[in-house]
């Protein structure tokens, strides 16, 4: 009992040998489908930069693309959510 568990420890071993030593050879060759990994110390990739607009709800900053957008007194305005969006449209209904 103790020889087949310690050969199967003895495989997995091999088994993770080799498989680092495969992608180290993959990486080394810069095979297809692998992405080249950043280091633990580096920053994450840089996006575009993008517009953020004020929920005056809840005084938060939202990027424009992800904002709800909708005419109150006049203009647009963006918000974070739909309930920041419901909240300011009840308080302009109960005003008017």
């Amino acid at each position: 009992m103790i020889r087949g568990v310690v050969y199967l420890v003895y495989v997995v071993i091999w088994l993770l040998i080799v498989r680092t030593v495969l992608r180290a050879v993959a990486r080394l060759f810069g095979a297809p489908g692998t992405p080249p990994r950043a280091s633990a110390g580096s920053p994450p990739p840089l996006r575009p930069a993008e517009d953020l607009v004020r929920d005056r709800v809840c005084n938060t900053y939202v990027p424009r693309s992800r904002a709800l957008v909708a005419h109150v007194s006049g203009h647009d305005e963006h918000f974070c959510s739909a309930a920041c969006r419901d909240r300011a449209l009840d308080a302009v209904r109960r005003v008017s």
